[in-house]
């Protein structure tokens, strides 16, 4: 599960103990500092643990690039989710760390924003691993590099790349003689859809929800209101220092639109206090119909779901008369090297290999994790979001607020949502409690630094 806890800025005053401490992770090679053996060493920090499979595979791919680059030597601390909290405190303390990775918000957050990461136009330009011609920028999908790029330049390059959607159990919807569009299905469409499901499986749910997780409850919300007031007028609610804006009846309209579908009883009995991931639990044993989910579920339920699941993705769906439709969510995990990096042009080799789509690149593909590269094969579980993407303009994650004003998501939008999701206040409360809270919240706070 993308874990998404809403953390502002890193804070930058641990002690210099956590900083020992977080170096302390297994390494693939070489020691705690400075170079050795006439090698150049590189320090990469990883938001894996060991024994996951994409830290499986990236060590093996690391292990790889060092027999053919016998010159370098390659450090990996499996530090985890909290990579970038220990981080802090190792760079305090001078450690060396030359990349670092996460999704894109909180690597944008921790090491952009606090100009820490290195601008990495200049090396887009020159050619990709391997190569003595062409640019290593061409290597990727048009658009997808620059979809996380700043005013100035380009700081993250995209690793495993991921879009939201509605997932559906496709063995359910066939055999209600249901068809799912991949885009440009209408909301009218879609709630027929769910009457539909509903009417001929009465023992199944339509959707499904883990109500414990506050940055999935507003998913519903956030694209109904940018389907219905666009995605400017979206953000300019959320950034309006009177709070007045929220207050427009457009976003009325989103939330009642939300409380219809929990009013119809299209979400499982008991989705408010359902602990993820037992929504997911459910979903897999076709006890429910649909889930609204970033594109890592596959990869999350892979484990557990039936040898004979299978799943399919459409868009969210568009409205009549919408001034947001044909939009849809972007984001990604992330590579970011450090400005303060000892070797980053050794840095960037390891990078360009890594996102080779002959090397690790399309290992991750064939492995079933979606990647911004051109020549890499789509994984069966992502030939829907490849087609999204062929077709939509993206977005950030709730139309980029995750990533510019992460504070302002946790102690307004989620926590006016949380109560409204699980049917704590009506749609009119919800919308007070919006046009309050983010007043309150702009009277103490600036906006986001941009770059």
């Amino acid at each position: 599960m993308r874990i998404r806890k809403r953390a502002t800025a890193i804070v930058a005053a641990l002690t210099l103990a956590l900083g020992a401490a977080a170096c302390s992770g297994p390494v693939a090679a070489g020691g705690s500092g400075g170079d050795s053996g006439g090698k150049t060493k590189i320090v990469y920090w990883s938001m894996f643990s060991t024994g996951e499979p994409l830290q499986q595979l990236m060590q093996a791919a690391t292990d790889r690039f060092m027999k053919e680059n016998p010159d370098i030597t390659v450090e990996i601390n499996w530090a985890g989710r909290d990579v970038l909290t220990k981080l802090q405190g190792a760079l305090n303390a001078g450690q060396q760390v030359d990349i670092v990775d996460h999704s894109n918000d909180r690597v944008r957050s921790a090491v952009v924003l606090t100009n820490q990461a290195l601008k990495l136009d200049t090396y887009l330009q020159q050619p990709a691993y391997g190569a003595t011609s062409g640019k290593w920028l061409d290597q990727f999908t048009p658009g997808s590099v620059q979809a996380f790029a700043e005013k100035d330049g380009v700081y993250e390059i995209p690793r495993d790349v991921y879009v939201s959607g509605i997932w559906y159990n496709t063995k359910l919807l066939s055999d209600a003689g249901l068809k799912a569009p991949v885009t440009g299905m209408t909301w009218d469409q879609f709630t027929q859809l769910l009457q539909t499901l509903k009417a001929k499986n009465p023992g199944v749910s339509p959707l499904g929800a883990d109500g414990s997780l506050d940055f999935y409850n507003n998913w519903w919300f956030s694209y109904l209101a940018i389907r219905l007031a666009g995605l400017d007028a979206f953000k300019k609610a959320a950034y309006d220092k009177t709070g007045a804006l929220w207050k427009q009846p457009v976003f009325l309209q989103a939330a009642q639109m939300v409380r219809d579908l929990q009013d119809a009883g299209y979400f499982q009995k008991g989705f408010e206090g359902s602990v993820y991931p037992a929504a997911q639990a459910q979903w897999v044993n076709s006890k429910t119909g649909m889930m609204l989910m970033g594109a890592w579920l596959p990869k999350e339920v892979e484990a557990q779901a039936p040898k004979d699941f299978k799943m399919d993705m459409f868009a969210f769906p568009n409205v009549a008369g919408g001034k947001g439709n044909d939009l849809v969510e972007y984001w990604a995990n992330v590579y970011s090297v450090l400005k303060n990096s000892k070797h980053p042009d050794a840095a960037v080799k390891w990078l360009k290999y890594m996102s080779s789509p002959n090397g690790a690149g399309g290992e991750m593909a064939k492995n079933g994790f979606p990647t911004a590269l051109k020549d890499a094969p789509t994984p069966a579980t992502h030939v829907a979001q490849a087609e999204v993407l062929s077709k939509y303009k993206v977005m950030g994650q709730r139309g980029g607020l995750n990533d510019e004003v992460p504070k302002y998501m946790t102690e307004v939008f989620n926590r006016c949502d949380d109560r409204f999701f699980l049917m704590q206040s009506n749609p009119s409360d919800f919308i007070s409690c919006l046009s309050d809270g983010t007043a309150k919240f702009w009277s103490s706070n600036t906006p986001p630094a941009t770059r």
